[in-house]
């Protein structure tokens, strides 16, 4: 960028004095001294009104600075002057989008093609589903940017939100909407007023997956237990290939004391989809109680192979320590017993 400047600085008739302005600006700004780099570039531009560089070369002084007001008006000069000015326009459009201008930045990063400050404005411009356009694109060169992944996440969110207030005011009785609207409850913590609408969804579609599971979920969290079991049993008779809902049963058939049934679901859940660490912690639990200690080990050391520092992990070593015990293997209960004690003191 200096070396572009540079060129178009030298293009132009340049006076001593301005020479040393400009000298000393670029050398300002590359050892980060932005408030010489300003003064500099200011008195070049004042020399020089009509020096499109000078402009140019203050606006982004003045952006290391965080100044955005100030950068406006120089960078707009500078475009004014050079509509062709490198590296200009998207300057422009992320000080334009600093001061909450977003539409207004919106053709300058066009122009700039800068997609990820681009997604941003279309985001705060009410365009959503431009941004998420955008910001896909952005996020496939910074894949872990903090900041992308939540703009992204919020473009999604919106569009999700957009969705849904369509589907409520075109179909306001449909099974999707009081299913949607039992999720958004449930996720306020409101268990009676989603209950009520995923039983509605239920009435108008008896066979919609995933309303049982839901309502299942919900009963569980409440220690209803039996509700329960009759909700995932439903869903898993709708949707037989449903790891989650052979998982859930499974968990509830444990909690009622129907061990050898838990096993059962617990299993199947496990062959629907292998290595889930949740699946196999209760399994191991269900064998263990069964007197299956080595299926129960084998499941407990796979879990802490996957997930060595989770909560899931510290439940295995302290269920290992159960069994090693019981089997009178005294060492190795004492080092289970340890790493559970080790990761529980970390909390």
């Amino acid at each position: 960028m200096i070396a572009i400047l540079v060129s178009v600085f030298l293009a132009f008739q340049v006076t001593p004095e301005m020479r040393q302005h400009i000298d000393a600006g670029l050398k300002a700004k590359a050892a980060g001294d932005v408030e010489t780099e300003i003064r500099e570039f200011r008195r070049v531009a004042e020399l020089a009104p009509d020096l499109a560089a000078a402009h140019v070369n203050l606006g982004a002084a003045y952006l290391e600075k965080k100044d955005y007001a100030d950068a406006i008006p120089s960078l707009k000069k500078a475009l004014e002057l050079n509509a062709n000015l490198p590296g200009a326009e998207a300057m422009l459009g992320s000080a334009l989008l600093a001061q909450g201008y977003a539409a207004e930045a919106v053709p300058h990063l066009e122009k700039g093609q800068a997609d990820d400050l681009l997604g941003v404005a279309l985001l705060e411009s009410g365009r959503p589903r431009e941004a998420a356009e955008h910001l896909e694109a952005a996020i496939q060169k910074r894949p872990d940017d903090p900041d992308l992944l939540y703009y992204l996440g919020l473009a999604h969110s919106r569009m999700a939100k957009e969705l849904f207030e369509r589907l409520r005011a075109k179909y306001p009785e449909s099974a999707r909407t009081h299913e949607m609207l039992g999720d958004e409850l449930a996720a306020m913590g409101n268990r009676d007023a989603a209950l009520k609408h995923f039983r509605a969804a239920l009435a108008a579609r008896p066979d919609l997956r995933g309303a049982h599971f839901a309502v299942g979920e919900l009963l569980l969290a409440s220690g209803d237990y039996e509700g329960a079991e009759r909700e995932f049993r439903a869903e898993s008779q709708l949707v037989p290939g449903d790891a989650a809902s052979a998982y859930k049963l499974g968990l509830v058939l444990l909690n009622r004391g129907q061990t050898l049934e838990a096993v059962a679901e617990l299993q199947r859940a496990n062959a629907l989809q292998a290595d889930m660490p949740e699946t196999m912690v209760e399994l191991g639990k269900a064998l263990a109680s069964t007197g299956d200690s080595a299926g129960a080990e084998k499941l407990f050391r796979k879990v802490v192979e996957l997930e060595p520092d989770s909560k899931l992990a510290e439940t295995s070593h302290y269920q290992l320590a159960q069994i090693y015990r019981k089997s009178g293997r005294a060492e190795d209960a004492d080092r289970e017993m340890r790493l559970f004690q080790e990761m529980r003191s970390k909390k």
